[in-house]
């Protein structure tokens, strides 16, 4: 795995360990196909990224203050929906001009009440910001690093209080459909053929 990085340089992660976490979403197959689909998952879902109107800030302006703001944790805002179909927020330890440790990332679907979080690696300097990528289904809502318990605790409370629901281990590692992961092969950033990529997309 490489960092992500904000000024395009490439630096080697930390491994990531593995444990159990939280809820399956009981989605119907269809309602899966059009989250893959970058569509709304149901047709009384409130946004739509796909319009210039996407009520992204209406529905979500609270979550993201909440997270972007918080007193208890530093947050970069990776992802606000322009280059993929879901929010995505980088949680550290707060107080720190340089740091070089572990994170909490944080994603958010556009397309429906879904949610995941995973341990990831970040560099912090004045000038770059960049980070281990994304967890893999086997190590989602797993937090190995006990100096990040106190911000995942808020986390899953600000998740919690804008009713979204976390995916679990089991719903993020069931295969995406051959077409759809062949798709996904030439477009997503987040490389895999698994629900999680497919449920969180990032393009150019």
């Amino acid at each position: 795995m490489i960092f992500t990085s904000t000024t395009g340089a490439s630096v080697p992660s930390a491994s990531i360990s593995t444990s159990s976490m939280i809820q399956t979403p009981m989605l119907a197959e269809q309602e899966t196909s059009k989250i893959f689909s970058w569509l709304p998952y149901r047709s009384d879902w409130p946004v739509d990224r796909n319009q210039r109107d996407d009520n992204i800030k209406k529905h979500y302006g609270g979550l993201i203050n909440s997270l972007t703001q918080n007193k208890s944790f530093d947050t970069y805002y990776s992802e606000d929906g322009g280059l993929a179909h879901y929010l995505e927020f980088i949680c550290y330890p707060d107080g720190y001009d340089t740091y070089e440790g572990n994170g909490i990332l944080v994603c958010v679907s556009l397309c429906s009440p879904l949610a995941a979080y995973g341990q990831t690696t970040i560099s912090k300097r004045i000038d770059f910001f960049a980070w281990g990528g994304m967890f893999s289904p086997d190590t989602i809502g797993i937090i190995s690093d006990t100096t990040l318990i106190r911000i995942e605790r808020e986390i899953k409370e600000i998740l919690g209080r804008y009713n979204l629901q976390l995916i679990d281990k089991d719903f993020a590692s069931k295969p995406l459909p051959t077409n759809v992961a062949e798709h996904l092969k030439h477009e997503n950033h987040n490389d895999g053929n698994q629900y999680l990529h497919g449920l969180f997309q990032k393009t150019d």
